[in-house]
């Protein structure tokens, strides 16, 4: 008769094996790293405003970081590891998004600044850097490995977000040696790590230029610096010319003043000694005439004197004869 199935060697095997499975299941270590990890990340994208910026990416990572929490409470570590990293994953997807959207920010503000400077300052614009080339666009139909290789063969993004590339490159392949049922957490970290690392390679661009934009701004600050102390150094010295016209004009004014002052004070001292001779002729004629007219009523009066004894003789009457006497 031959050996059953049930009692076969391989067949007494399978419950060995399997109570070795659950047992190495069972001695997993917790994922206190990787949910420390997520806790971290979703700190830093909360302490980075991405519930402004990102407002979506940062609601996934909290609930996926609670998602993971619960898990640790009931003690399914594979579940709160493969939840804490996509936590963590999201987290950094939502600072990096926030981050890059305040780079952009003050990109556009630091060139509308220098164009107005240079307006200003009516300077050409010289020599300028190479445009910032936008984040490559997220496709989701796109296989991750080949979003990672348009990455990777971007000249433009040569060099830049180093760290974010290593790990999207570790997270797609990861997804290539995952299990089929772990593949849909793989899938979402693999994609959102590559994410990270387009956002991260844009990012670091932008903050070069910014870099050379605060250089650029700082030099065009400096040159109209210096050519307002130029304005205000010839209004300065266009104040003093004018001052001293003004001083030189008042000590014309006043010089002319004490000369008017003077000549006339010398021709009213003239003048009264001009009157004072006038004066002294006006009375030595005056006397003159006094004395003339004294004189001359003097010989009238001697001359009616005279006259007046001359014209009595003359009318005084003759004494009447006497009569003759009569002859007898």
């Amino acid at each position: 008769m031959n050996r059953s199935f049930a009692h076969s060697p391989r067949r007494r095997q399978w419950p060995l094996l399997a109570a070795l499975v659950l047992s190495a299941c069972a001695t997993l270590p917790p994922p206190t790293a990787e949910l420390a990890e997520a806790q971290q990340a979703v700190a830093g994208a909360a302490d980075a405003d991405a519930a402004q910026y990102a407002p979506e990416d940062f609601d996934s990572a909290r609930v996926e970081l609670q998602q993971a929490q619960s898990a640790m409470a009931a003690g399914d570590a594979a579940a709160a590891r493969a939840a804490a990293l996509v936590a963590a994953a999201g987290g950094d997807l939502a600072r990096a998004r926030s981050r890059v959207a305040v780079l952009d920010s003050d990109y556009a503000q630091r060139r509308d600044e220098i164009a107005r400077l240079r307006a200003q300052l009516q300077v050409d614009a010289g020599m300028e850097g190479e445009p910032v080339p936008p984040a490559l666009p997220e496709t989701a139909a796109m296989a991750p490995e080949l979003r990672l290789q348009a990455l990777e063969t971007d000249p433009r993004f040569a060099g830049a977000g180093a760290y974010e590339r290593l790990r999207a490159q570790q997270a797609v392949q990861a997804l290539a040696t995952t299990r089929q049922r772990d593949r849909p957490a793989a899938l979402v970290l693999a994609t959102r790590r590559i994410a990270i690392a387009e956002l991260a390679a844009h990012g670091e661009l932008v903050e070069r230029e910014i870099r050379r934009m605060d250089q650029v701004r700082a030099d065009l600050l400096l040159e109209a610096s210096r050519r307002e102390a130029e304005r205000a150094r010839q209004e300065a010295e266009r104040l003093r010319l004018q001052a001293q016209i003004q001083a030189e004009e008042a000590e014309r004014l006043r010089a002319a003043a004490e000369a008017e002052a003077a000549a006339r004070q010398q021709a009213e001292e003239v003048i009264l000694d001009v009157g004072g001779q006038q004066a002294a002729r006006l009375k030595a004629a005056r006397d003159r005439d006094a004395e003339l007219a004294r004189q001359e009523a003097a010989l009238l009066e001697a001359q009616r004197a005279a006259g007046g004894g001359d014209a009595a003789a003359k009318a005084a009457p003759k004494a009447a004869p006497k009569p003759a006497k009569k002859k007898k």
